[in-house]
């Protein structure tokens, strides 16, 4: 072999052609082998000097999930043009609190959000809103909620449990100290007592206003003539010795003893030919006791009575109400209006009646029942507000209290006391 110009190696074949050929055959494979392995090698090189792929980054956003209508966390991967772009951001999302934006000049605002442009066009907007890379108004929603200081990352089942999402929505009363919390129940059992105390010197001041009118007297309920313009000779009334509000609310030890004096006074006005009208009105804004009016009729008016009531009940108030015009009693109201209701009640004797629930207190007439019965007998003072009419002579007043009581003795059960 020898070396040319170049520096290259030359090789002289001699021989035989056929030698010579095979020989040069040899030659060109071994040259064609090693021009590979340099190939194979110099792809390796470049392989290795290629850089390792960094793993994918991953952030935690709030988002709102469209089916639960929920706020929850999830992972999602960064880009690599949006992590240059949100570092590059001076006002990256951060928990800590952001500076205050200057969105008013002159007078006028300018921006809306942090990332607002004074120098973007409307064109600009447009375009961005297109492309999706401007954030939306629940975007900005939920970067706040992320940055306040009491949101905490909870998923959507975890909200479920009833164990962080209950510390999330902690109740004012579980945050009060025990101390504030005892001082609370003992000014509400203060106030009640007071409340109490309260009712019990009104009752005692209109029992004792009404002594020289009591015809009989239980435990529970008195029995006493009705002094203002009664409507007729045997007006009586019913009313509890203690502040009771209502019928519907009275214990059964003095809702027994009105039962009994309403058959007592039926009992009696059977024998002279009449029959009794109970009727009670219960308003929870006057904040009084219950009293229930007994009103003796004659046979003729007593049975055109339900049908006046009826009437006046049915077109009373508006057209529209959440409750039934008329309900149905017998007798009673109790179990048919319930407690803590107004309403007015109007039996005919003991065994039928009805009862209306009052929606509008403020526009009900003060005076519905003597209204109805004193339009059906033709009262002398119908029409007069009961505040103008003239009192009747204590003289007269006292005759009729004695008469009415010599005529009860025979059938009052407060006397088997």
């Amino acid at each position: 072999s020898e070396r040319d110009e170049s520096g290259g190696r030359v090789l002289l074949l001699r021989g035989e052609a056929d030698a010579v050929e095979r020989a040069q055959g040899m030659v060109e494979a071994t040259l064609n082998a090693a021009a590979e392995r340099e190939a194979k090698a110099g792809k390796s090189k470049k392989r290795s000097a290629r850089p390792a792929k960094a793993p994918p980054v991953m952030e935690a956003v709030p988002e709102f999930d469209r089916t639960t209508g929920q706020l929850v966390v999830v992972q999602r991967k960064v880009e690599v043009d949006e992590m240059a772009e949100t570092n590059a951001l001076p006002d990256a999302p951060s928990c800590k609190k952001p500076k205050a934006v200057q969105r008013y000049e002159g007078g006028q605002r300018t921006k809306f959000f942090r990332d607002d442009a004074v120098d973007k066009e409307l064109r600009d907007l447009v375009e961005a809103e297109r492309r999706g890379g401007d954030k939306g108004m629940d975007a900005h929603f939920a970067d706040s909620i992320v940055r306040a200081k009491k949101f905490k990352g909870i998923s959507a089942d975890d909200e479920y449990d009833y164990d962080d999402g209950v510390e999330m929505h902690d109740s004012r009363r579980s945050r009060q100290s025990e101390a504030q919390q005892k001082r609370a129940e003992a000014s509400a059992e203060a106030a009640a007592e007071r409340q109490q105390s309260i009712f019990e010197a009104s009752a005692e001041k209109r029992f004792n206003a009404v002594r020289h009118l009591v015809i009989a007297m239980g435990d529970h309920v008195y029995l006493r003539l009705q002094d203002h313009s009664p409507i007729g000779l045997g007006h009586a009334v019913l009313e509890p010795m203690q502040h009771v509000a209502a019928h519907t609310d009275a214990p059964e030890e003095t809702a027994a003893e009105v039962r009994n004096f309403q058959k007592c006074l039926v009992r009696m006005f059977e024998g002279r030919g009449a029959s009794l009208v109970f009727f009670e009105q219960y308003l929870p804004s006057k904040r009084r006791s219950f009293s229930i009016d007994c009103v003796p009729l004659p046979l003729r008016d007593a049975s055109a009575a339900p049908g006046y009531f009826k009437q006046e009940l049915l077109t009373s108030e508006g057209e529209w109400s959440q409750h039934r015009k008329l309900y149905e009693t017998k007798g009673c109201v109790r179990g048919t209006v319930p407690a803590g209701f107004a309403y007015f009640d109007v039996s005919f004797g003991l065994r039928s009646g009805f009862a209306h629930v009052i929606e509008e207190e403020g526009e009900w007439p003060a005076d519905f029942g003597r209204d109805v019965l004193e339009g059906l007998v033709d009262h002398p003072n119908s029409g007069i507000p009961l505040a103008r009419r003239k009192k009747e002579p204590f003289d007269e007043l006292k005759k009729r209290v004695l008469d009415f009581t010599q005529a009860f003795k025979k059938f009052d059960w407060t006397q088997q006391l």
